[in-house]
Parts: structure tokens; C-alpha cells; sequence
């Protein structure tokens, strides 16, 4: 997979499920431009962000960034990011 699809696959993978777990979706529409993702949010999500943006400080479009990156990392396939004390994926079931 080029760097391209893979950016696609993980964007597509963190968008739909925070979609999911805020308005129950089952598919997302985005655009990548450059490395840029860009997504219009559901009614329900958009309604999140803002309440979270008056919340922090943040704007939506860069909680909905730390979002992305947050849920994006659950996919990787490196251990980069995984905890000193996590089991190695050997050990799991």
C-alpha cells in the first residue's frame, strides 16, 4: 500500500469510527488535498465539537485534528506509540 492509500485507509478508519461513537454513522465522506483531510462533520458530531470548543478554548476543526490523530493511532501497525509495560502482540490471544 503507497502512502496515499494508507493515509486514506487511516483517516477513513479514525473518521468513521468517531462518527460512530457520536451519531451512530455506518459510512463518512472526506477529501484529502495535500495531506489535509477535510470532513463535514454530522450534526451530531459538529454539535460535540462546539460544545467541546467552548469547553477548551480549541477550535472544532483542531479538536476534531486530535480526534482524528487520537483514533488514527489505534490502528497503526507500529509499536511506536504502545506503553513500555504493554503486552507484545505475541502474547494476546
Amino acid at each position: 500500500m503507497d502512502e496515499t492509500q494508507a493515509l486514506e485507509t487511516k483517516a477513513e478508519q479514525a473518521l468513521l469510527e468517531i462518527e460512530h461513537l457520536v451519531s451512530g454513522a455506518t459510512n463518512v465522506t472526506f477529501e484529502i488535498e495535500d495531506r489535509t483531510v477535510r470532513h463535514e462533520p454530522s450534526d451530531e458530531l459538529a454539535t460535540l465539537l462546539s460544545q467541546q470548543a467552548d469547553e477548551t478554548g480549541l477550535s472544532e476543526a483542531e479538536l476534531l485534528e486530535l480526534h482524528v490523530e487520537l483514533f488514527s493511532g489505534a490502528f497503526r501497525d507500529d509499536d511506536t506509540i504502545r506503553p513500555p509495560n504493554a503486552p507484545q502482540k505475541d502474547d494476546l490471544p
